[in-house]
């Protein structure tokens, strides 16, 4: 999806006044950060800062100025990065690491999963896994402990569901019908759930059926069955704060999911 208009015209800021915030919410476990693009300026005659060069490595700011200027593309790309950058490196505080943001360099894998490298945190086992989700006014980022799986999806609460309903597993619209999850409760834990596992939903929304659905204090818990390794559940907290639906899928490091 592509992100708010209001993306479209911003144009990165000096970056020490970028500032990401801090999500409290979800496990303990997991670090969340939150970029708010309404707040963010859209004054579409700011140019580039000298800055930029400090906050992305050589190859990253190769890769976005490669990208189409003041497109949709380059400033989901770059704000993505960005908030991946944040999370790491709050992470890393939390250890006792200040990192710069060009000290971490993001990736992609071959099934489009993003992941962290950082010289400076082989001290501590490496950089944490990572998870990246945006809407069309929300990015968030999420990391954890290296060796656990995480991921993160977040969609606003009033997205259209009536084709995805029409995916639905007969369980799973039982659970629609008595109003113990929404479609989007379902669709939104099934993205946390393959991203947690680095392939992704990609649309095949049947093929990852919802085991069960139980109320929390807090929200839902919802386990997704895993369409890539036979008997695998996977649980995802599944949230509503805002006008949003917000799903986080962690599995602990020490925790067999083979």
């Amino acid at each position: 999806m592509l992100l708010h208009s209001a993306l479209l015209r911003w144009w990165p800021v000096q970056l020490g006044q970028f500032v990401s915030q801090d999500w409290d919410i979800g496990p303990d476990e997991v670090l969340i950060r939150r970029i708010d693009i309404a707040q963010m300026t859209t004054d579409s005659q700011v140019a580039p800062p000298p800055s930029m060069g400090a906050a992305l490595t050589a190859d990253e700011h190769v890769t976005w100025q490669s990208l189409t200027a003041g497109s949709s593309r380059q400033q989901e790309w770059l704000l993505g990065r960005l908030a991946l950058k944040e999370v790491v490196r709050a992470w890393a505080q939390e250890r006792g690491h200040q990192l710069a943001s060009n000290d971490v360099e993001i990736h992609i894998d071959e099934e489009g999963a993003p992941y962290a490298r950082c010289a400076l945190l082989s001290g501590v086992g490496g950089p944490p896994v990572i998870s990246l989700s945006h809407n069309s006014g929300v990015v968030v980022a999420a990391a954890a402990e290296p060796g656990s799986l995480i991921g993160i999806d977040i969609e606003y609460a009033d997205r259209r569901t009536q084709v995805l309903a029409r995916a639905l597993t007969p369980m799973e619209t039982n659970f629609v019908t008595a109003e113990s999850a929404s479609v989007l409760d379902l669709l939104v834990a099934k993205e946390a759930a393959t991203k947690a596992l680095g392939v992704g939903l990609r649309g095949a929304v049947a093929r990852w059926p919802v085991a069960s659905v139980t109320a929390l204090a807090e929200g839902l818990l919802i386990e997704v069955s895993s369409a890539s390794d036979s008997g695998l559940v996977l649980p995802v907290l599944v949230l509503h704060p805002l006008d949003t639906v917000l799903g986080i899928c962690y599995v602990a490091p020490d925790i067999d999911a083979a």
